[in-house]
Parts: structure tokens; sequence; C-alpha cells
């Protein structure tokens, strides 16, 4: 089914990919795309996205919500973003 599908794709969109469907946990497919070096950022958003909408904010470590800066606040706007879009 995949056969020459990812091949057009670009090398990041690939990888990142690759972590989501290959993930046991937030933590992991985050780090192991950091590990790969490269265009980790836009790997690692991605990955994020994915894998949040799939496990929800009980899949991100409370160690990594509290180093965030302004999580309460970004938490409230991402609320307000998708309350919106369901009313």
């Amino acid at each position: 089914m995949f056969d020459g599908f990812l091949t057009g794709l670009p090398g990041a969109f690939q990888a990142a990919l690759h972590g989501v469907l290959i993930a046991d946990d937030f933590t992991q497919a985050i780090r192991d795309t950091m590990h790969c070096g490269g265009c980790t950022c836009s790997r690692s958003s991605f990955i994020g996205a994915c894998l949040g909408a799939q496990i929800g904010l009980q899949g991100i470590p409370n160690s990594w919500k509290s180093k965030t800066h302004k999580y309460q606040s970004l938490l409230e706007l991402a609320k307000k973003v998708t309350s919106s879009h369901h009313a």
C-alpha cells in the first residue's frame, strides 16, 4: 500500500511519520527523533501534534509540562481554539 508513497515525501516528513507509527510513548518518540539529528524541530513538532491528538495531555510527562514556559496560558488558548471550532 505504501510502496512509492513515502519516496515522494521530504526526508524530514518521512522520519516524522516513521516516529509516529512506531512510537510506544510520547517521551520516547521525541527523544528518538532528536537523537537522529537533522531537522529535529519540525519532526518533533509533527510527532508531538500527532501523538497529542492520539494520546491527549495525559501522554505528556508532567516534568515536561512544568518546564514549558507559560504552559497554563498556552493550554487555555488551545482550549479556546478547540471550543470555538466545535461551537
